[in-house]
């Protein structure tokens, strides 16, 4: 693994063929799960008019992270090839099935939960494959790699949903979510055209599976700055979930009485935010973490503290402000175990980041509505200003252990006792 400051002599991964040809596979393989993201919660809400069935399918998503720590763990043993097909080909039976069953006009409703939940169990191991794969892929260049996915990602964020506005009219929620089924083979041709992880021996580790994890954790011990880093981004994650995006709509529609009009060029200003926080990190040269994080922190707290403004003005500009710090910070996050951990505990450690993140991301959209109802909508934009800004604290502290050169395990020997 090339540290952080080695990598600012790298040139762009997008020189590399076999990269651009993996990254057009991961767009419309993203754009295909932007539509399926928007379209089938719409289709729930539009048969059942029922915000509860809806909610709670749109949990599906974020609750296959508590999943990461065993795929991490399986990616490690046997490499990313076991997980990147198979999930793919579980995501499109699944997905396929629930098309079949659970379109119909007097369909029930459980077949979208069950074949949803199927659809993210294979989307999460197939990504858990394909990104941790990166790092073996494109090893001259992993975090530039890493980074430059992770900026794709955000943009085809944007493009789903303008593509369900777009074709809505025309084939229907049936022919988005079918559309959503093709294009789960794309990374299958990629696959097929040679661009794919290399084939490695199984890991020779005794004790299983748990003592994989356990291994993962004493690279995390032995890697100071990823702690460091997870206990500034745990904030980060609670304030900015899918809850305060929800709360943010509220007060727009609530507070100020905005048109649906009005309010989607608003979400277009926030995409746009996103994709910008996204590119300026994940498009450098240069990973400086630290500062990253630092300006983050600063920027995301002070918008989150302005949002509690009475001024329309100030509120708009301050929430399109916080979602493009978000997503700045969102890119660290991803990045953070590329640059400080070595490729072959990549999974594991990347598995027992992704389910500590993932708790925050989790709880947030059930914590957002009942202290806004506690405390009212300005004043829970206070506290997540503050809760935010006290990860500056913590930075504070440990500040000089963020440097690049803080050691961290470099090898396979290193990382697990013999």
């Amino acid at each position: 693994m090339s540290s952080p400051a080695a990598e600012q002599s790298k040139p762009s991964p997008w020189r590399d063929r076999r990269f651009r040809i993996f990254a057009a596979g991961n767009v419309v393989n993203n754009i295909g799960e932007a539509v399926y993201t928007v379209g089938l919660p719409l289709f729930v809400y539009a048969r059942t008019g029922s915000l509860t069935v809806m909610s709670l399918l749109a949990v599906l998503t974020p609750a296959t992270l508590l999943l990461a720590p065993v795929l991490g763990a399986i990616v490690d043993r046997h490499g990313a090839r076991v997980l990147v097909v198979p999930g793919l080909l579980v995501q499109a039976a699944a997905a396929i099935a629930l098309n079949l069953t659970g379109l119909a006009a007097h369909a029930p409703v459980w077949p979208l939960f069950v074949f949803g939940a199927l659809v993210q169990i294979g989307g999460a191991a197939y990504r858990m494959g394909w990104m941790t794969g990166v790092a073996h892929m494109f090893p001259d260049n992993p975090v530039r790699s890493r980074a430059s996915l992770g900026s794709l990602y955000t943009v085809t964020n944007v493009v789903g949903p303008l593509l369900v506005s777009a074709a809505l009219l025309w084939v229907g929620y049936a022919g988005l979510l079918w559309f959503n089924v093709v294009t789960f083979f794309a990374p299958i041709v990629v696959w097929l055209m040679g661009v794919h992880p290399p084939r490695q021996q199984p890991a020779d580790r005794a004790g299983g599976m748990v003592r994989g994890l356990a291994d993962g954790l004493r690279v995390m011990r032995a890697t100071p700055v990823l702690l460091h880093a997870v206990l500034v981004f745990v904030p980060m994650l609670l304030v900015g979930t899918t809850g305060t995006m929800t709360l943010s709509l509220f007060r727009l529609q609530h507070d100020w009485d905005l048109s649906p009009r009005t309010v989607g060029l608003v979400l277009v200003a926030v995409r746009i935010a996103g994709v910008l926080g996204t590119v300026l990190v994940s498009e450098r040269k240069t990973f400086p973490f630290r500062a990253i994080v630092l300006v983050g922190t600063l920027g995301m707290g002070g918008a989150l503290l302005l949002m509690a403004s009475r001024s329309e003005p100030v509120f708009v500009t301050a929430m399109v402000v916080m979602f493009g710090f978000q997503a700045a910070l969102g890119v660290a996050s991803d990045l953070m175990v590329f640059t400080f951990v070595p490729a072959d505990a990549l999974g594991r450690v990347g598995g027992i980041v992704d389910l500590v993140l993932g708790l925050p991301v989790l709880a947030g959209p059930l914590a957002v509505p009942a202290l806004a109802d506690t405390l009212g909508a300005p004043a829970t934009f206070l506290a997540f200003g503050g809760l935010q800004l006290a990860g500056l604290l913590w930075l504070w502290r440990t500040w000089r252990q963020w440097a690049p050169s803080a050691p961290h395990i470099s090898s396979r020997e290193e990382a697990v006792p013999a």
